[in-house]
């Protein structure tokens, strides 16, 4: 019986150790990297599924047994698991920035270890960006990224740029990188003129990008995708590259209330000259009032002369605020952002403001289920000024300066006339900018939503679905008084009035597996995924004329038989599956595989599948043995890639002619003769080679990252002009061929790194060459007719030529070069026939963008400043001056010269051609100056190798310490700023700036670059604002 009851009080002390086992309670704290305490950390017992939070210390408690594993999750951090063996555990999270090195969000928001990619990836904070004060944050990213061009169409509020990475890849479609946001592309499209009623080109008014639309303050970072190997997992969207964006998310038990402001002031300081000696006429110093040409006797002495282009520009005032709310827990965290900025222009009667409210929440439901979403709603309204040769700029340079532009309508309303009648004089320029508007009001959503699955420690599943809807409702306006209105007296117009409503939506959706597989030293990830897009895209604009009420803007304000409409719909489908392997030897070496299947409806009617392989190879070769020991060495990285992609048409309907109504007051339908079709019509497609190296020295103080490219384009989509007899204008078709080869080099250091002193320079330098191999069908020459800005001049390549080249009417010469002489006048002669020759080439040899960060103590200075070495600017502005008489080259034409060349005489290409030695002064002959067959070629007005040097922004913060706040509790952190952008520009172009552009991105191609034609360039700005978080 003893021996039984021994046994029972064995076993009772065995089953009580073995609850005492089960009750011990595991505690600890847990921080971030930085050893700070993060409050809200979810601690969770695989085991018994319970779990606890930490406190605002960092502390916890939980009941576990030895052997148990214990998981802690924070958003933004890493998840760690972690077996149980004593009663203490303190862990320490790193942020998901910082696990296995740095971590790059890369397509479809697939987070990549940096070591891993082949490829080169460039990465901006998005702060860095924002305290620009920049209206878009493409323009804040010029100079900060190699490969990366951005040239603005104006300086204006609103205005839009054209963005390009690593050169033009396709002569007519859409060069434009791909946008995406949190995973998701969104809407990048600019409205472009030949879907509005007028049937406009896209050269004298300006739309915004609608990238315009994101308000830099709720941006975390950039990731540059530029090689087709870097966006393979997007098919033919990510053809152009990909600027992929993550935005802030806030984090778990760090709730703030944070305010930033801005109150800018612009100016304007660089101008045209004009000369103010010579009057108006038409020719030999005799005087004209009713015309804009300056050809007629100098200005009486005594004359009252107005500087009226420094009194037309004024100083603009613009502000902008932020307030974000921010808070949560591990469970549940959330952001609000608020911005609203009104911006007016150095242009009177121009402005842009933006309203935005975006708010994102994650909710982590358990460790295997989470949930991402964002809302946001963005309103904007732009009023623009006309540009171009059409615009006021034009207006202005040719008003005569003995009337005051101040004097340009009466008490009653009415245009001032100084000379002649609404149908001779042109516009002065402020009844331009005021009675001649262009404004267009967005309303626009975007939403998505991802849930993410993690089943098992190796397994995630994530689905994401986004909307992306906005309406614009535009006007634009000629007033019946108007020079531009007005018609002819023969013909009156009686003003001119159009409307446009546009309504597009994106649905777009992805849906990724990702499934991690380690064994010994082999680290393997394998992506699989399907996603899709479906656009809607309509525009409805009509158009009416002979306005009633010329004051009164509205579409029933005109004759009805005047009224006409277009109604334009484009539908398309994009449907993907791609699949990816990353096959790792520990962190040495890794290879990967990417293959892509798209079908898109635009080529529905012909093979839609298109197939799209990329790999890549990254070899981190310091952390082979050899290397570890070498201390100076930190890191080096060797890499390349090879990649197949491709684009599809940028417009539907193209494999076949189409019927469109017709847009005047009897209606119909009838073939759209700009719409030859193409059964037979196929993606265009490239190869992408890459290889590059990256290095680090001295504990990551200084390092370089070098790249070189070769993009081999095929088979290009082209709309050449056909004969009429085909009963078409253009038809589409594969055809062409292009190559770009470049090099880029990021360096980065710090040459100080102390407490109290830090300095750090990045510097990024770019070069790329475009050269056209051939074009389809062996046509001579491929122009883009939106570019045909003014006679004789317009985008175009030229076998053997560079992708940025430009076709224009030259000077006739002989078999040695020289310039032919008409013998009957003196003059020059113009090579007639139609053609059109290489002029000039756009593409500079190279850019260079040098950044500057230094902080002493609560001081920081920022500086930003860039160089653009060579290429041509056709100054299509000095053009007009030239040929008008307002030129300050034409002062001298009361000098006799002789034109150095030869005379056409039969003897132009003997031994001895005839010398011309006819004296001519233009004073007596104004064809000298305004010929277009004897006198003057536009490629006189080509500029060459033009270098450009400016310091586009400079910010000084001052930070108010910790210590400094103490008696404001509630008051976290302060900090003031001063902001200086487009500083100093110091250039050999004798024109305003030659970041210039003819057209607008919606021009698509070649693109209007380089070609200067009524630009004034960015004013100068100032400023000041204050950053606030509670």
């Amino acid at each position: 019986m003893s021996k039984k009851l021994r046994l029972v009080a064995i076993a009772m002390l065995l089953s009580l150790g073995s609850l005492f086992a089960q009750e011990k309670t595991v505690k600890g704290t847990v921080s971030g990297a930085d050893n700070s305490p993060l409050q809200g950390v979810t601690v969770y017992n695989e085991s018994t599924k319970k779990s606890t939070f930490t406190n605002e210390k960092g502390y916890y408690a939980i009941s576990a047994q030895a052997g148990q594993v214990l998981t802690f999750t924070f958003v933004g951090f890493s998840s760690q698991s972690i077996p149980v063996k004593n009663e203490v555990l303190n862990v320490q999270l790193l942020s998901t920035d910082k696990q296995l090195g740095e971590v790059i969000v890369t397509a479809h928001g697939i987070n990549r270890n940096k070591k891993s990619l082949g490829y080169s990836t460039p990465v901006v904070a998005g702060d860095e960006v924002a305290q620009t004060q920049r209206e878009s944050f493409v323009n804040g990213l010029m100079g900060r990224v190699p490969g990366l061009t951005v040239n603005s169409t104006t300086g204006n509020p609103g205005a839009s740029s054209q963005v390009i990475l690593r050169g033009i890849v396709s002569l007519d479609q859409d060069n434009t990188p791909l946008i995406v946001i949190d995973g998701l592309p969104i809407d990048n499209s600019i409205m472009n003129g030949g879907t509005l009623a007028g049937n406009r080109n896209n050269r004298d008014q300006d739309f915004s990008n609608r990238f315009i639309d994101i308000n830099p303050a709720d941006i975390e970072k950039y990731t540059i995708l530029k090689g087709p190997e870097a966006t393979a997992l997007y098919g033919n969207m990510g053809a152009s590259g990909a600027i992929v964006i993550t935005t802030k998310k806030a984090k778990a038990g760090q709730g703030a209330v944070t305010y930033n402001n801005s109150f800018r002031f612009e100016k304007q300081l660089n101008f045209p000259e004009v000369q103010q000696v010579y009057s108006q006429g038409t020719s030999n110093g005799v005087y004209n009032g009713n015309t804009r040409l300056y050809f007629g006797p100098k200005y009486a002495d005594g004359m009252q002369i107005y500087d009226n282009i420094h009194q037309f520009f004024q100083t603009s005032f613009s502000q902008k605020h932020n307030l974000a709310i921010e808070g949560g827990n591990s469970g549940l965290s959330y952001r609000w952002s608020n911005e609203f900025s009104d911006n007016t222009g150095t242009i009177p009667n121009t402005s842009y403001t933006r309203f935005s409210s975006r708010l994102s929440a994650t909710a982590t439901i358990n460790p295997i289920l989470s949930v991402n979403t964002s809302l946001n709603y963005i309103n904007t309204s732009n009023k623009k000024a006309n540009k171009g040769d059409r615009g006021y700029l034009m207006g202005l340079l040719t008003f005569p300066s003995r009337y005051d532009v101040n004097n340009w309508q009466d008490i009653y309303g009415n245009r001032v006339l100084n000379t002649g009648t609404i149908f001779t004089e042109t516009d002065n320029p402020f009844w331009d900018v005021y009675k001649n508007i262009g404004e267009d009001k967005v309303n626009r959503f975007l939403g998505n939503g991802t849930i993410t699955l993690k089943p098992t420690n190796w397994l995630t599943v994530a689905g994401t679905i986004g909307a992306d809807i906005s309406t614009t409702n535009g006007m634009l306006v000629y007033h019946a008084q108007s020079y531009k209105g007005s018609g002819s007296s023969a013909s009156p117009t009686g003003g001119r009035i159009e409307t446009y409503q546009a309504l597009n939506k994106i649905i777009n959706g992805a849906l990724t597996a990702t499934a991690v597989h380690n064994f010994g030293k082999f680290n393997n990830t394998y992506i699989i995924g399907t996603n899709f897009n479906d656009y809607n895209l309509n525009t409805t604009a009509q158009l009416g004329e002979k306005m009633y009420d010329p004051n009164f803007y509205d579409i029933n304000n005109t004759l009805t038989t005047t009224q006409r409409n277009k109604h334009s719909v484009e539908r398309f489908r994009q449907f993907g599956v791609f699949a990816q392997s990353v096959l790792g030897y520990q962190s040495l070496l890794y290879l990967t595989l990417t293959a892509r299947m798209d079908a898109a409806s635009r080529l529905m009617s012909n093979n839609p599948y298109f197939f799209y392989p990329a790999a890549s190879l990254a070899f981190n070769f310091t952390d082979l043995e050899q290397f570890k020991n070498i201390s100076w060495l930190s890191s080096g990285k060797l890499r390349t890639s090879y990649a197949y992609t491709g684009k599809e048409p940028r417009q539907s309907y193209k494999t076949a002619p189409f019927l469109e109504p017709a847009n005047s007051t009897g209606g119909g339908f009838a073939y759209n003769i700009t719409n030859g079709g193409n059964d037979k019509l196929r993606v265009e497609y490239s190869r992408n080679i890459e290889a590059g190296l990256e290095m680090q020295f001295f504990k990551n103080r200084l390092g370089f990252d070098f790249t070189w490219y070769r993009l081999h384009a095929m088979k290009q989509i082209i709309n050449p002009r056909l004969s009429y007899g085909t009963g078409y204008v253009v038809k589409i078709f594969n055809g062409g061929e292009l190559v770009n080869n470049g090099i880029e080099l990021q360096l980065t250091g710090s040459p100080i790194s102390k407490k109290d002193f830090t300095w750090d320079v990045t510097v990024n330098f770019t070069k790329n060459k475009g050269v056209i191999k051939k074009v389809a069908e062996e046509l001579p020459e491929y122009y883009s007719s939106d570019t045909w800005l003014q006679d004789g001049v317009r985008a175009s390549v030229f076998p053997g030529r560079s992708t940025g080249a430009m076709g224009g009417w030259i000077l006739e010469r002989n078999n040695n070069g020289d310039v032919l002489i008409n013998p009957a006048n003196g003059l020059p002669i113009l090579k007639t026939g139609g053609d059109f020759y290489y002029i000039g080439d756009r593409t500079p040899d190279f850019q260079i963008g040098l950044v500057n960060k230094i902080s002493y103590k609560n001081w920081s200075l920022s500086m930003l400043v860039d160089l653009r070495k060579g290429g041509d600017v056709y100054n299509a502005t000095q053009y007009t001056l030239y040929t008008t008489g307002l030129s300050t080259k034409t002062l001298d034409r009361e000098t006799p010269r002789i034109v150095k060349g030869v005379l056409k005489d039969g003897l132009e290409n003997s031994k001895n051609p005839t010398q011309n030695t006819i004296v001519v002064t233009p004073y007596n002959n104004s064809a000298f100056y305004t010929s277009t067959t004897n006198g003057i070629a536009p490629e006189m007005f080509v500029e060459k190798d033009i270098n450009a040097f400016r310091v586009r922004d400079i910010t000084l913060s001052y930070y108010f310490t910790k210590k400094s706040l103490e008696r404001v509790k509630w008051l976290k952190d302060l900090s003031l700023f001063v902001t200086a952008t487009d500083v100093l520009l110091i250039t050999n172009y004798s024109g305003i700036d030659p970041e210039s552009n003819g057209t607008t991105p919606a021009t698509g191609g070649l693109g209007g670059f380089g070609i200067d034609i009524g630009n004034m360039g960015r004013p100068i700005g100032i400023n000041f604002g204050m950053r606030v978080k509670l």
